[in-house]
C-alpha cells in the first residue's frame, strides 16, 4: 500500500507541478501589458450638418455645406470653406465627459483643395482657452489629405471645441472638409 501510495502521490505532485507551469507562464505573458483605452467621436457632416456645426465667418468669407452633391469624401455630405480677404470655420462640439481627466488627445479633419491652401485645426474649451492647433499648407492635388493635429492634454476638459478654419487676405482659398474624428487615448 505504501509504494500505490508513494505512486499516486508523485503523480499528483508531477500533476499539480504542470499546472503550476502553466499558470507561470500565462502569468508571464500577461503581466506587463498595456490595456490603454480608447474614445473617439466621429462627424462626416452626414446628420443635418446646419444644426451640429457652427460656422462663423469674419471679412470676405463664406462657409456652408454640401448636401448630397457628390463632392464628399464618403457619406453624402461635406462642408466648405472659402476665404478671399478674412477668414471662415466651422466647428463641432466634441463630449468628453466619459474620458479621464488626464487623457491625450488628437483631432483629424479631412481637407480637400484644387489650388493650395493654408488651413488650420484648432481645438478649444468653453471658456475660449486654445488647447491645441496646427495650420499645414495643403497641396493643391485635388485629393482629399489628412490634417491631424500632434497630441494634447485633455486636463478633464468637456466639452472641446474642434473647428477647421480658412483664411487669406487677397488670395481666395476654398477648401472642402470631411470626416472630422477626435480620438481620446488612456
Amino acid at each position: 500500500m505504501s509504494a500505490t501510495f508513494s505512486a499516486g502521490r508523485s503523480r499528483l505532485l508531477r500533476k499539480l507541478g504542470g499546472v503550476a507551469v502553466v499558470a507561470a507562464a500565462l502569468m508571464g505573458l500577461t503581466s506587463g501589458v498595456a490595456h490603454a483605452s480608447l474614445s473617439q467621436v466621429q462627424d462626416g457632416f452626414e446628420v443635418n450638418p446646419q444644426s451640429s456645426w457652427l460656422v462663423a465667418t469674419g471679412g470676405s468669407a463664406s462657409a456652408g455645406f454640401d448636401v448630397g452633391a457628390g463632392t464628399a469624401r464618403s457619406g453624402r455630405n461635406n462642408g466648405w470653406l472659402f476665404a478671399t480677404n478674412g477668414w471662415a470655420f466651422e466647428g463641432f462640439w466634441v463630449p468628453t465627459n466619459s474620458v479621464p481627466g488626464n487623457a491625450q488627445c488628437a483631432s483629424q479633419f479631412l481637407m480637400q483643395t484644387a489650388g493650395g491652401a493654408q488651413v488650420g485645426i484648432e481645438i478649444w474649451d468653453a471658456s475660449g482657452h486654445l488647447l491645441a492647433s496646427t495650420y499645414p499648407w495643403l497641396n493643391g492635388s485635388g485629393a482629399y489629405q489628412a490634417v491631424n493635429t500632434a497630441r494634447w492634454n485633455l486636463n478633464g476638459v468637456n466639452p472641446v471645441f474642434v473647428k477647421a478654419i480658412i483664411g487669406a487676405n487677397g488670395s481666395s482659398r476654398f477648401v472642402r472638409l470631411d470626416d472630422m474624428t477626435t480620438q481620446c487615448y488612456w
